[in-house]
């Protein structure tokens, strides 16, 4: 599907996150498991307006995440953040930020957003188109989600899709600021299968071919430059095609290992 994509590289900002492209950045975080590891990242997007995150990552991570935010734009901080669910490892620093930054723009796709503890956030629904600092994103209702709420977000200016918990995968240290293009043969098959089967219990239960076709449907309506999830490395478009084989050959293995015997 990308096999005429451009290699992209990904290059480090000084003192702060890995740069994607020319104004989206990673910043990574991590939770050591033992064996593994597992990013509980954040994106920082530079618009006209000022800066903005997507997501807020987790409490554990609060005084790192900020520094490199605080690195990255100079001091200056965020005019807004976009949420893509209210898990703690996802909204979990929101306060903190609205202590140190004062208040922003919050852009959220839970169904009440009074109700999950952000009465000051806007709400937008899945499908919906939206600017935000002036920058349009489209909020995906994504074929991969632990919570019914999760939205996917994709930056039209940039064509980056952030995919909180789907396209994720553990790793182990000395992977931890590791972009897809930084593997000789792309994000290992077995993390990408760990991780999967251990997030989305539900896979068990999901046609692989339908899923299949979901995931090529949605990069044929929107084409990404990366793949940016929360849980798992950056995937450059060159990647892709690998990436997306490897995480359908997980969604067969998964099912695989429930299906009852005919």
């Amino acid at each position: 599907m990308f096999s005429d994509a451009r290699r992209a590289s990904a290059r480090r900002a000084p003192d702060a996150g890995v740069r994607l492209t020319g104004d989206v950045e990673w910043i990574s975080a991590c939770v050591d498991l033992g064996v593994v590891h597992e990013h509980v990242s954040v994106y920082l997007v530079r618009t006209g307006a000022g800066a903005l995150v997507v997501d807020s990552g987790s409490f554990c991570h609060e005084e790192h995440v900020r520094r490199r935010i605080d690195q990255a734009t100079d001091g200056e901080g965020i005019r807004a953040l976009i949420l893509s669910h209210s898990d703690y490892p996802h909204s979990g620093n929101i306060p903190a930020f609205r202590t140190h930054w004062g208040d922003f723009e919050i852009v959220a796709s839970c169904a009440d957003p009074e109700i999950q503890g952000l009465p000051y956030a806007t709400r937008v629904r899945l499908g919906e188109v939206t600017e935000v600092l002036g920058r349009r994103f489209t909020f995906v209702d994504p074929p991969l989600a632990d919570r019914s709420h999760t939205t996917w977000i994709y930056d039209h200016a940039s064509r980056v899709l952030f995919t909180a918990d789907g396209f994720g995968s553990y790793h182990v240290a000395g992977e931890c600021e590791s972009v897809s293009t930084a593997f000789a043969d792309g994000v290992p098959a077995a993390r990408i299968h760990e991780y999967h089967r251990d997030t989305f219990p539900w896979l068990r239960y999901v046609d692989p071919d339908k899923l299949r076709s979901r995931l090529f449907e949605l990069f044929r309506q929107l084409p990404a430059a990366w793949i940016a999830p929360v849980h798992g490395h950056p995937v450059a478009a060159a990647d892709l095609d690998q990436y997306l084989d490897r995480l359908c050959t997980a969604a067969e293995r998964i099912a695989a290992a429930y299906s009852i015997p005919g």
